[in-house]
């Protein structure tokens, strides 16, 4: 029985044996009946040839993170205030005469009260509005060039047979390109 195999096969030997039917193990790829048993001179044998085919596209992933952070620093400020106070000078001056009335003539125990008045620095925070940081995010389009390696299978025939024409390879693609490409 003949098969047609894929043009990947681990080894000429074993696409040669998968050809004749004598190996018991399948060759890699896909295996399509191609002529009967008795290896009928109109059977053929297929070669698939495949390539790949670059497809680029886009998808969305972390790039990274902003973190935005507040934190309180203390900073000591140091500030003048201009404050007043009342010191009390006290003064002794002789006097020399009489009482004047007899109220004012009676000795005994007395005491003034005099208040003696100042400033004191009262200092009070209130919280200021400074400033206010906006974040915003914004689209930007670049463009980045990304080289790929395509691999391609490329089929070539040796044709060892006396009967080898030009006809019979004719309808084959040519690897590489013709005279006219080249100009």
């Amino acid at each position: 029985m003949l098969f047609s195999f894929a043009a990947e096969a681990s080894s000429p030997e074993r696409s040669i044996l998968a050809y004749e039917g004598r190996d018991d193990r399948t060759p890699d790829g896909p295996m399509v009946p191609a002529a009967d048993e008795r290896g009928d001179l109109a059977g053929d044998l297929r070669v698939q040839r495949s390539e790949e085919e670059l497809r680029a596209g886009v998808r969305e992933r972390e790039a990274g993170r902003v973190n935005v952070r507040k934190s309180v620093k203390t900073e000591r400020e140091v500030v003048r205030v201009p404050k007043r106070r009342e010191e009390v000078d006290i003064e002794r001056l002789p006097v020399e005469g009489e009482a004047r009335s007899a109220i004012e003539a009676d000795i005994g125990e007395d005491e003034v009260v005099l208040q003696v008045f100042e400033e004191e620095v009262v200092v009070t925070k209130r919280v200021v509005l400074k400033e206010e940081i906006r974040i915003r995010k914004r689209v930007v389009w670049d463009e980045q060039t990304v080289e790929v390696d395509l691999r391609k299978e490329e089929v070539e025939i040796d044709d060892q047979t006396k009967h080898a024409t030009r006809e019979t390879l004719r309808d084959l693609p040519t690897q590489g390109p013709t005279t006219e490409e080249k100009s």
